[in-house]
């Protein structure tokens, strides 16, 4: 009976080992990602809704640009094609130039 209960416990504590966990770091993958496919495609600038970019991290390895348009798509793009390039870029001087550009007031210590 004891070398059944030793061989059950050798047996599950194999089992719990997960090779393929090992194989998914070998190959620098992750089932954390957000994206399991990303694409080329443009998508419309009126048609986006939401955008959302995810540094790597957290268990993934690569940056991920996710889109939500308004008729309920989600798109996951691809960061190095031009046109998401220069989407990020047009929203980005969207944003700056009104912090840059408010003026800055200082009062003199009475």
């Amino acid at each position: 009976m004891k070398l059944y209960t030793t061989a059950l416990l050798l047996l599950l504590l194999v089992g719990s080992l997960s090779p393929a966990h090992g194989i998914l770091e070998a190959m620098y993958t992750s089932l954390k990602c957000k994206c399991a496919k990303d694409t080329t495609r443009s998508v419309s600038f009126h048609l986006i809704k939401k955008i959302q970019i995810f540094p790597p991290g957290n268990g993934c390895p690569n940056t991920e640009i996710v889109v939500w348009t308004k008729t309920k798509l989600v798109i996951c793009l691809r960061p190095e094609t031009n046109w998401v390039k220069k989407l990020l870029q047009h929203l980005h001087s969207q944003l700056i130039p009104s912090t840059l550009s408010t003026p800055m007031t200082t009062r003199k210590a009475d």
